[in-house]
C-alpha cells in the first residue's frame, strides 16, 4: 500500500498491523525452528552428527542472516520497508518448501542458507515499521508482542513440525506420495503457507512516514538499492578495500583490515586443527572432496565464523568512515553494544538447548513425535507470555529508572539459566516440562526490553541498522557458536547432557555486561541528540 503522508499513530490500525507483524515473525520461527523436532530423521535418514545438525540450525543459517541483516537493514531504512518484509517472507518461505526437496546434506544446507538470507529482512524491516506506529512510551510493549513470535512460532514448529512426522509415517509406513519421508512432508506444509501470507502483507500494510510520530520525518534514502549494495560490499574481499579506499580510508585502514583478515584465516586455522582432535575419525563428517582437501563440517563451520567475524569488522571500519553518527551512537556507546553482546551470549545457550531439546528429550527421556505437543505447548505459552509481560514489567520499570528495562532484563537471564540447569539435570518428564515452562518463561522476559532500549538510543534513520546490529551479536555469536559448539562436545564426548549444560556457561559474563549498559545509559540517552549533532547530524 502506498506511504501515508501523516504521522501513523492511533486507532486500531496499528494493532492490526502489530498482530499480523507477529504473526510474520511466527512464521520467521516455524521455518527457523522446525529442523529441532525433524532432527533424528534427518540424523536416521541422511546419516548426519550432531556437530552436522549443530552446523545446519546454527552456521548455514545464521552467517548469511547476520551478515546480509546488516544490507537488508539498509535497505529498511532507505526504501520501502514494507515491501522489503513481503519480498523477504517470501523467498524465506520458497526456500522452507524447497528443503523438502532436498536429499542429502549440502542440499539441506544451501535451503538452510537461502532461509537466513530471506528471514534477515524480516525484523529490521518491521521493527521499524512498528516504531512509526506506536509512541515513545508503548515501544517496549509493541516490540515485546512483536517478538513473542519467537516463541509461538518455535512451539508451533515442534508441535507442527511433530505432528506432521507422526501422522505421515503412520498414514504411509510404505509408498509415501511423491516418496517423501514424514520430515520432507512437513517442510512443505510450513513453508507454502508463508508465500500467502507475503501477499497479505503487502496488499493490507500501509507504509508511514518514517519518523513522524517523534517529530522527525525522515524521506528515506532516494538510492536504496545502490545504498543496499554498497553497504554488502564493505564485508567481502577485494570490494571491502576499495570501499574502504572509496570512503576516505588510508593506509592505515588498509593495512587493518588486511591484517584482521589474515588474523582470522590464521585463528580459523587453529581451531579447525584443534577442534579436529576432538574427534574421533568417524565423528569428522565428510562433506565433499575437492582436490584432496577434505572439505568436513568442522572446516565450513569454522570458516564462517572467520567470515562472519572479519565482514562484521570491515563493516564497522566502514561505518566509522562513510556514517559517523550512526558509528558514534552505535558502536561508541557502552549501553548499546554492551546489551548487543549480552543478548548474543544469552542466544548461545538458548540456541545450543533449543536446537538439542528433542534429541536429548528422546535419547534420555523416551519422547515420542506426537510429544512434540507439550514442548511446542510450552514453549509458545511461556514465550508469549514472557514476552508480553516482559514489555510490560519493562516499560514500568523504565519508568521508575532510566535503566529499569536492563535490570529486568539482568534478573531474567539469571533466572532462566538457574531453571535450565534443573532442567537438563533432572529424570522425570514432568519435571523436566516444568522447569522448561519457567526456563522460558524468564528467558524471554528480556527481549522486548533490550530491544526498546537499544531504539531509544538512536536516530528514526538508524532503526533498522540498530535491529540487525542487535541481531548480528545474536545470531553471530548465539545462533553460530552455540548449536555447533554444543553438537560438537556432544560427539567428542558422547554425552548430550554435559553439551547441554555447557551452553549456559557464558550466561554470567552475559549478566556483567547488562550491567555495564545499566550503568551508563541514562547519561547516553540524555545526551543523544547533543552526542549526535556533535558527530555532524543535522537535528
Amino acid at each position: 500500500m502506498a506511504q501515508t503522508d501523516k504521522p501513523a499513530g492511533g486507532g486500531m490500525y496499528r494493532w492490526y498491523v502489530l498482530g499480523l507483524f507477529t504473526v510474520v515473525y511466527a512464521f520467521n520461527f516455524i521455518d527457523r525452528q522446525i529442523i529441532t523436532i525433524l532432527a533424528p530423521y534427518l540424523k536416521a535418514d541422511m546419516g548426519i552428527t550432531d556437530a552436522q545438525v549443530g552446523l545446519l540450525f546454527g552456521t548455514a543459517f545464521a552467517l548469511f542472516y547476520a551478515l546480509f541483516g546488516i544490507p537488508l537493514a539498509k535497505l529498511a531504512d532507505g526504501w520501502h520497508r514494507v515491501r522489503t518484509l513481503a519480498i523477504g517472507l517470501g523467498f524465506w518461505s520458497a526456500m522452507t518448501a524447497i528443503s523438502g526437496t532436498a536429499v542429502n546434506f549440502t542440499q539441506l544446507a544451501l535451503a538452510r542458507v537461502g532461509v537466513g538470507v530471506g528471514e534477515a529482512s524480516a525484523s529490521p524491516a518491521a521493527a521499524s515499521v512498528l516504531l512509526d506506529f506506536f509512541p515513545k512510551a508503548k515501544r517496549a510493549t509493541a516490540l515485546a508482542i512483536y517478538m513473542s513470535g519467537i516463541y509461538i512460532g518455535a512451539g508451533a514448529s515442534l508441535m507442527i513440525g511433530g505432528h506432521i512426522v507422526g501422522w505421515w509415517e503412520a498414514a504411509y509406513p510404505v509408498n509415501p506420495p511423491f516418496g517423501l519421508a514424514g520430515w520432507q512432508a512437513a517442510y512443505f506444509a510450513v513453508g507454502i503457507p508463508g508465500l500467502i501470507l507475503a501477499l497479505l502483507v503487502v496488499t493490507t500494510v500501509r507504509e508511514p512516514v518514517r519518523g513522524a510520530i517523534d517529530g522527525h520525518p525522515h524521506p528515506g534514502d532516494p538510492h536504496p538499492f545502490r545504498a543496499t549494495f554498497a553497504e554488502m560490499a564493505t564485508m567481502f574481499p577485494p570490494f571491502s578495500l576499495f570501499s574502504l579506499r572509496r570512503n576516505g580510508g588510508g593506509t592505515t585502514q588498509i593495512v587493518t583490515n588486511l591484517v584482521t583478515l589474515a588474523a582470522c584465516a590464521a585463528a580459523a586455522a587453529l581451531v579447525i586443527a584443534s577442534t579436529n582432535q576432538l574427534l574421533a575419525p568417524a565423528k569428522r563428517a565428510l562433506i565433499a572432496d575437492v582436490g584432496g582437501l577434505a572439505i568436513t563440517t568442522n572446516l565450513v563451520q569454522w570458516v564462517a565464523i572467520a567470515i562472519g567475524v572479519y565482514a562484521t569488522w570491515s563493516w564497522i571500519q566502514s561505518v566509522r568512515l562513510r556514517d559517523p553518527v550512526a558509528a558514534r551512537l552505535l558502536l561508541g556507546t557502552p549501553s548499546f553494544y554492551c546489551p548487543v553482546i549480552a543478548g548474543g551470549l544469552v542466544s548461545y545457550g538458548s540456541y545450543g538447548l533449543s536446537t538439542f531439546i528433542f534429541v536429548y528429550g528422546k535419547e534420555h527421556l523416551g519422547l515420542r513425535p506426537e510429544d512434540g505437543w507439550y514442548l511446542g505447548a510450552i514453549a509458545a505459552a511461556a514465550g508469549g507470555i514472557g514476552t508480553g509481560l516482559g514489555g510490560v514489567i519493562g516499560d514500568w520499570a523504565r519508568q521508575r529508572h532510566p535503566s529499569g528495562r536492563l535490570f529486568v532484563a539482568i534478573a531474567a537471564a539469571a533466572i532462566s539459566a538457574g531453571f535450565s540447569v534443573a532442567q537438563y539435570s533432572v529424570g522425570s518428564i514432568t519435571l523436566f516440562y516444568v522447569t522448561n515452562f519457567f526456563a522460558l518463561l524468564f528467558l524471554t522476559l528480556w527481549l522486548g526490553p533490550v530491544a526498546a532500549t537499544l531504539q531509544d538510543q538512536v536516530l528514526p534513520r538508524m532503526r533498522g541498522l540498530a535491529m540487525a546490529v542487535q541481531f548480528l551479536g545474536a545470531n553471530l555469536i548465539g545462533l553460530g557458536l552455540g548449536p555447533y559448539i554444543t553438537g560438537l562436545i556432544s560427539d567428542a564426548t558422547g554425552d548430550l547432557r554435559l553439551a547441554m549444560l555447557c551452553a549456559l556457561a557464558p550466561a554470567p559474563i552475559a549478566v556483567l555486561l547488562f550491567l555495564v549498559g545499566a550503568r551508563h545509559l541514562p547519561a547516553a540517552e540524555a545526551t543523544l541528540i547533543e552526542r549526535a549533532r556533535a558527530a555532524g547530524e543535522a537535528i
